[in-house]
């Protein structure tokens, strides 16, 4: 195998990248993984095999996780030399969850190129997206499903969520490049398999999963855009504070509205007499639901601070406090052992914890899936209130990327939660993106990042169930595993005996 497939599989991660938010040139979804599977399939060794995949996944996370250096680097203040060294240990950890795809290819190698190419290829590639969304806490970033946020191929996502959406697309890539390797009977068998691929798909948009419940109300979500490193500022506060307030009573005809994560940035209790008693008596002479990001300070169970949201509803208050944190960032592992870095880099005094009970909250009359920050990302959790919940809320603050192309991926993977779902999602962020996205992933209404604005629109509570409402990420990964066993069967040699050699 030519030295230059290695630097063509990097390359082809690396431009994976711009099939994403906020490029979107949807194309390269399809092109890269095809050249991917080419590269991988002309291996012969195993070391050709592992080199090719590990070299591939550096360069996605590389350019697509590019913005973990915003963070530490602009943020955490941390020096430059550690923020590029944690960045790079990063993507070069990320990287290793292809290298099960090039093991399970070295070991089929000599299937039958369209059992390699359209079945085992794209099978063990979402397998390996599964492993990633929850190993070691989970990183469900890039994902080939979101690339197809805004095409039909998205319609499966209510039957096996982002994963089958994934599969499919790794399928089509599969099929593109045996189609143009194959001879001219494979190319018949490729061409029609991606015809009954594409027009099952298609039919899948028909499938109304959920309906709509009563007539539908209003939302305001207020994207307040105080930059990242002027939030935290004590004489910041309370201009904060009024900021938010005068937004807020600039619409109080709606039914709903809804602060970012952290608008308050300090403790709920704190602010009772100024902040939240005032809302509470809005919220009764307007009829208004006012959701406030902040921090709640749970003084029954272990103390410290938790990030959570306040759902107020004329004199009732609830509390939802984010239970899936980001380690070393909202919370660090083993952090009293840690100290020493502090020459390096800024470290919390203490961490954030994690909260417990329902993801459900009252809303407007309605019951509505809460989510903080990056919990959107996880269909799997987010699928836990449901189908009780009628729309989903997610309240974020991107800041910490600011900037970066993150704030972008973050809002197509939350449209993904919506069409999973059926249901309608509210985002409300501090710098964007913010919108209100509908029950198919289509966004109703939005406005531009980084900017101090206010967005209004209608939403439709809704009622019913997906089909990965109920069975959430187990037909996906049935249905390659059992694609997985079905190839190894079909293979001209066991698969013990090639492993053996």
């Amino acid at each position: 195998m030519p030295k230059q497939h290695y630097l063509f599989s990097f390359l082809a991660g690396a431009v994976l990248t711009l099939a994403f938010a906020p490029f979107e040139y949807r194309i390269i979804a399809l092109i890269s993984p095809a050249i991917f599977f080419h590269l991988l399939y002309s291996a012969n060794s195993l070391k050709q095999h592992m080199g090719i995949s590990y070299l591939f996944g550096v360069g996605l996370f590389a350019t697509g996780a590019s913005w973990i250096f915003y963070s530490m680097y602009f943020f955490s203040q941390a020096h430059i030399v550690l923020a590029i060294g944690l960045t790079s240990l990063f993507v070069l950890l990320m990287a290793l969850f292809f290298l099960p795809l090039a093991l399970l290819a070295y070991y089929l190698r000599q299937s039958h190129r369209l059992l390699t190419l359209v079945l085992i290829f794209p099978a063990v590639w979402v397998l390996a997206e599964w492993l990633r969304g929850w190993l070691f806490t989970g990183f469900p970033w890039l994902y080939l499903a979101h690339t197809h946020i805004d095409d039909f191929l998205i319609n499966v996502a209510p039957i096996g969520g982002g994963l089958l959406v994934s599969w499919l697309s790794a399928t089509l890539s599969g099929l593109l490049i045996a189609f143009l390797l194959g001879d001219k009977r494979e190319r018949v068998i490729t061409a029609s398999a991606t015809g009954v691929l594409l027009i099952s798909v298609y039919a899948t948009q028909f499938i109304q999963w959920t309906s709509p419940l009563d007539q539908a109300f209003k939302v305001t979500l207020l994207q307040g855009n105080i930059p990242q490193q002027e939030k935290w500022l004590p004489e910041n506060l309370h201009p904060t504070i009024e900021r938010y307030q005068e937004m807020t009573n600039q619409h109080l005809d709606s039914d709903i509205i809804i602060w970012p994560e952290t608008a308050l940035p300090s403790y709920f209790h704190l602010h009772l007499e100024n902040l939240i008693e005032p809302l509470n008596k809005l919220s009764t002479d307007t009829n208004t639901d006012i959701i406030l990001g902040g921090f709640f300070h749970n003084s029954e169970g272990k103390a410290g601070a938790e990030n959570s949201i306040l759902a107020i509803s004329g004199n009732s208050r609830e509390i939802y406090s984010k239970q899936h944190l980001v380690p070393f960032s909202e919370y660090i592992p083993f952090l009293e052992h840690l100290r020493w870095l502090e020459k390096w880099i800024k470290l919390p005094y203490d961490s954030v914890k994690r909260g417990q009970g329902s993801t459900l909250l009252t809303v407007a009359g309605y019951r509505a899936q809460m989510s903080v920050c990056y919990e959107d990302a996880y269909g799997n959790e987010i699928i836990e209130g449901l189908p009780e919940a009628h729309f989903l809320i997610n309240v974020s603050n991107d800041g910490w990327f600011t900037g970066s192309i993150e704030p972008f991926q973050h809002m197509e993977i939350a449209r993904l939660r919506a069409v999973e779902t059926g249901r309608y999602l509210l985002r409300s962020t501090n710098i964007g993106v913010s919108g209100i996205v509908d029950h198919k992933g289509r966004i109703v209404a939005s406005a531009p990042a980084y900017t101090t604005t206010s967005i209004t629109g209608l939403a439709q509570a809704r009622e019913g169930s997906t089909f990965y409402v109920r069975f959430g990420n187990y037909l996906a990964i049935t249905l390659i595993i059992l694609t997985l066993l079905m190839t190894m069967a079909c293979s001209k040699k066991p698969l013990t005996s090639r492993i053996s050699k």
